[in-house]
């Protein structure tokens, strides 16, 4: 599957490997200035994955902003207006901000999503989009100067030169190492199950459900199917079987609302479970001639949050402003310069997400914290309005999450203070716990 003829002696202008989220976005966008784009992708077929299926509204403003929330059309997709958070029997929902102008998220199959962008790009004249595995990259003089790969069809290894070589390829990436110092950390498995014909408590909304369990996330994907995804801790995925499936309905049946409880249970007897690696990847690039990475083969973060995606589109569309500043990509100096800058400021775009993502995810897991944080947006107002902000990815004040999360141990300090609960020792607790979390 491929759109136009190869000429393994043509030096494109950019050449990305993987035709991920962040890969195919960033060919999209690329493409619109005219420069000659090559994309390679292992594999092209729509994929079942359950991870990507849900896009804050942050993301979706990065799709508006490059021209592309047609990628969201046809596909069943899902708005998403906010959370309801349940904790042990009681719930409180609260809403991403209705500014004018700001969208809702969207929840979706990602494998549809992935194919409107894979159709658009193989329609693009601009990109030729080629099957098959880059099996390394090529150097000269210390600088990236394009890929080695295998072709999908007839299994012959092909070299393609490029002035820009972009690694795309994902959270599984086997090529980071080439253009960072990775130090990734394995948090665990997300096991995840469609709930078909369901009814939540809150249509149209994301579900986290806390409490002597592993947390629990679910959200809408098509009108008639719900994702939900739960947290397993441990460095081996669970392994589905009949005492799983039992453990499964044992430990969270009765942890989901009435509504949902007989779609969980036939879900579980179907047995279509699928896990995927939850890990914390902070960002270390190497600067490279002719070389950048984004998305999640530089930078993870816990995908409790579902921020995945709007971080990856961040990378691509301020990538993509950087090199619009570089008319002729044969000017490496320029090109260096435009791919030093987006290293030096994507935090701005991603750091809050990372945070409150790898922070959450820590609160969740302890007793104290995870009773804290609700009692704390319970509050409404701004404790609710201005953490949903930021869950959503329309605020990235890193300052504002910080007090958030420091207001919150305050908080509940202060109320177990107020039921004889409190010792000096669990006091200091709190606090160590929130700094560890954030």
């Amino acid at each position: 599957m491929q759109n136009s003829g190869l000429n393994s002696n043509y030096k494109y202008d950019v050449l990305i490997v993987g035709a991920g989220i962040a890969g195919s976005a960033m060919a999209a966008n690329l493409a619109k200035l005219g420069k000659k784009i090559a994309v390679v992708e292992r594999d092209l077929r729509e994929r079942d994955v359950i991870i990507g299926e849900l896009l804050q509204p942050g993301g979706v403003i990065k799709l508006q902003e490059m021209g592309f929330t047609k990628f969201i059309d046809n596909i069943d997709a899902q708005p998403v207006y906010g959370y309801d958070i349940i904790y042990e029997e009681n719930n409180y929902v609260i809403s991403y901000p209705n500014k004018t102008g700001e969208p809702c998220g969207y929840g979706f199959r990602n494998g549809a999503f992935l194919q409107n962008m894979r159709r658009h790009i193989l329609a693009d004249e601009n990109i030729t989009v080629l099957e098959g595995s880059v099996t390394e990259l090529l150097e000269k003089d210390n600088a990236l100067i394009g890929a080695r790969y295998v072709d999908k069809s007839s299994k012959e290894e092909k070299d393609l030169f490029a002035d820009l070589t972009v690694i795309t390829d994902g959270p599984l990436s086997s090529l980071r190492e080439m253009l960072s110092t990775p130090e990734k950390k394995l948090n665990g498995y997300f096991m995840g199950l469609l709930l078909k014909n369901c009814e939540m408590p809150y249509s149209n909304h994301g579900h986290l459900i806390m409490g002597d369990h592993p947390p629990m996330v679910i959200y809408p994907v098509t009108s008639n199917e719900w994702r939900i995804l739960i947290d397993f801790k441990g460095e081996r995925p669970p392994r589905p079987g009949k005492e799983f499936k039992q453990y499964l309905k044992d430990t969270f049946e009765n942890a989901l609302p009435v509504s949902a409880r007989k779609a969980f249970a036939e879900a579980v007897d179907e047995g279509k479970i699928k896990t995927f690696p939850n890990h914390r990847l902070p960002a270390k690039p190497i600067l490279k001639q002719g070389g950048v990475i984004l998305g999640d083969a530089l930078n993870m973060r816990h995908p409790l949050t579902g921020g995945g995606m709007t971080a990856a589109l961040n990378d691509v569309l301020l990538l993509c402003d950087n090199l619009k500043q570089v008319p002729d990509f044969n000017n490496k100096r320029k090109l260096g310069k435009a791919v030093e800058k987006f290293y030096a400021t994507r935090h701005l775009g991603t750091q809050t997400t990372n945070i409150l993502a790898d922070g959450l995810y820590g609160v969740v897991y302890n007793p104290d914290l995870r009773k804290a944080f609700f009692e704390y947006i319970s509050r409404g107002d701004k404790y609710a309005a201005e953490t949903c902000s930021i869950l959503a990815g329309l605020n990235k004040d890193k300052r504002l999450l910080l007090n958030h999360f420091i207001g919150m141990a305050r908080y509940g300090t202060q109320m177990r203070i107020a039921n004889s609960e409190a010792t000096t020792e669990k006091v200091t607790q709190s606090f160590t716990m929130v700094k560890d979390a954030v």
